[in-house]
């Protein structure tokens, strides 16, 4: 049996001296949470006593999860209002040689925006270097790209995390393919881009005058900013 390790080591800037026992809090906090659903948090966090400003030590303790140092970063940024780009790398490491064992990617954050930003993975990269520009190397890449030819999309970000997403949904579902494709086609029959008038991100109105933020999931939908207000546009669609 192979064992599959992810591996990190960044500074995490909280802002001041005073926010890094909230920050160290925080981190508790999280880990709590994932204990109470059967998870280890993927990271250890460490107070910096180097000069050079207030930071956290942020590291695996023997297998990493990426998307607990995410969820952590952007609950720091939230909770003392950090600004600016922050971001890390790791590497994928295996007991065993296998072809799928060694690799290793990059994250990066705008803490202001509390968003991702962008990301790298250097299997993707590299497969998608050998299969050249414009050629579909996934199924989700399959759906995707014709729609983004036809509406001059570029690879930002937003589509990259995207693609990652809906290659486990359609694995999962083949049926995921069609349903996405129906989403991409209501997207791109958008006349507007609306911005929330209280939090300056994305939103759209449905048919039936529900207003929603815009999300990364199949639907499009971020519940959880529709939880925490309601989404009303700048300027109403047509103005």
């Amino acid at each position: 049996m192979a064992d599959y390790h992810i591996h990190f080591s960044v500074m995490f800037p909280v802002g001041s001296a005073g926010n890094v026992a909230p920050a160290l809090a925080l981190y508790r906090r999280l880990a709590k949470e994932l204990s109470r659903e059967g998870q280890t948090i993927g990271f250890a966090a460490w107070a910096d006593d180097e000069p050079g400003g207030p930071e956290l030590w942020l590291h695996d303790d023997g297998c990493g999860d990426i998307e607990h140092v995410i969820t952590f970063a952007l609950r720091c940024a939230e909770a003392f209002g950090l600004q600016g780009l922050w971001g890390f790398r790791w590497c994928l490491w295996c007991s065993r040689p296998r072809l799928d064992g060694y690799g290793g990617g990059a994250k990066l954050l705008d803490l202001g925006r509390r968003r991702s930003l962008d990301w790298l993975d250097c299997e993707r990269w590299v497969a998608r270097c050998v299969a050249g520009p414009g050629q579909p190397r996934t199924p989700a890449e399959a759906v995707l790209f014709p729609v983004a030819a036809a509406q001059g999309w570029t690879e930002a970000a937003q589509a990259r995390e995207l693609l990652a997403f809906v290659d486990a949904e359609i694995a999962a579902d083949p049926g995921a393919a069609g349903r996405l494709q129906a989403i991409l086609a209501a997207a791109a029959a958008k006349e507007n881009t609306m911005l929330c008038r209280e939090c300056g991100e994305p939103m759209f109105i449905e048919e039936n005058g529900v207003s929603h933020h815009e999300g990364g999931g199949l639907d499009g939908i971020d519940y959880d900013r529709d939880a925490d207000h309601v989404a009303v546009a700048e300027v109403e669609p047509g103005t």
